[in-house]
């Protein structure tokens, strides 16, 4: 493995846990959110809920969902699945931040 170069990409996604009127989204939301975001990547790690501020005022609660993985390639994929998201959830824009890391799985 080579240690000097990262090797992968380190994915942040939120994902808002009220529509913009407060509103829970309803299962069918959730369950088509689970069936594309597991469609793409079999492993993530959701954070749960965080807090979003913006303009400093409180924006609401958001689901943390973060992701490594290899190539430019599954980072375009996530954010197609993010703008579908964007329909799903009603929103304006959604948050995506992608960075290089080194990635390794210790056996």
């Amino acid at each position: 493995m080579n240690l000097v170069d990262p090797n992968w990409y380190q994915v942040t996604m939120l994902f808002p846990l009220r529509d913009n009127e407060g509103e829970r989204f309803s299962d069918e939301v959730w369950r088509w959110w689970r069936r594309k975001i597991t469609s793409l990547q079999r492993a993530f790690m959701d954070e749960g809920a965080v807090n979003g501020w913006w303009q400093g005022k409180h924006d609401g609660q958001y689901r943390k969902i973060v992701v490594n993985v290899k190539g430019k390639e599954k980072v375009d994929q996530l954010r197609i699945f993010l703008q579908e998201a964007i329909k799903m959830f009603r929103q304006k824009a959604m948050y995506l931040e992608y960075h290089l890391v080194w990635f390794e799985e210790v056996r």
